[in-house]
């Protein structure tokens, strides 16, 4: 039988594999966890209105660092996005829904920002790939997706970061938190922009 640790290894390895989509990993997960002894952590979602975790990591346009305070002193909302691995269907299909509606974006004064356990060169490809307008950021070993409770740990294999999306003002401040994606990943940047545009505009 399968056990959630090995199921996770067919997650870390589905961007060579980019036909297994996040959903039926999640949904083979669930039924062989019942025979398994290892069990996921998943990690605290902080709540909005709190000041977001700081960061500073390595972006995918081969710049050095992002720091969260580079993003917020240019004034923007930050629109920053978890997701589990770059080339996965489900990951590719949510890039490209931020990509199609980037200038919406860019008319709320935001920018959008993904974070992911990838290494730095393969974000570059996948924003090469893609045609992104927007850049990734490489959290390799998980830490601050942990911060941000993006994170799903499995003792003895790693971490990998759940799809989560989460705005931050031009303040620092975490204002919204969306934990359920993955269920609504073609619709995603659509409900993103109306919430975003309601925030923007209290």
């Amino acid at each position: 039988k399968r056990t959630v640790l090995s199921l996770l290894c067919i997650a870390a390895a589905s961007a060579l594999q980019p036909s297994i989509s996040r959903r039926a990993f999640i949904k083979s997960a669930v039924v062989a966890s019942t025979a398994s002894v290892v069990k996921p952590v998943i990690a605290a979602v902080p709540i909005a209105g709190a000041k977001a975790p700081e960061f500073d990591l390595p972006n995918s346009r081969g710049e050095g660092t992002t720091s969260l305070k580079s993003l917020t002193k240019l004034g923007k909302w930050t629109v920053l996005y978890f997701y589990p691995g770059a080339f996965t269907s489900g990951c590719t299909l949510e890039a490209r829904g931020f990509q199609r509606d980037i200038q919406e974006y860019r008319n709320l004064n935001a920018q959008i920002v993904g974070v992911s356990v990838d290494p730095v060169e393969k974000n570059a490809q996948f924003c090469t790939a893609e045609g992104l307008d927007f850049y990734m950021l490489s959290d390799q070993g998980g830490a601050v997706s942990k911060l941000y409770g993006s994170a799903l740990s499995v003792p003895g294999f790693g971490t990998f970061s759940n799809r989560q999306t989460y705005f931050i003002d031009p303040n620092g401040d975490l204002r919204w938190v969306f934990t359920d994606v993955e269920s609504h990943i073609p619709r995603h940047s659509a409900e993103v922009l109306e919430k975003l545009s309601e925030l923007a505009k209290a």
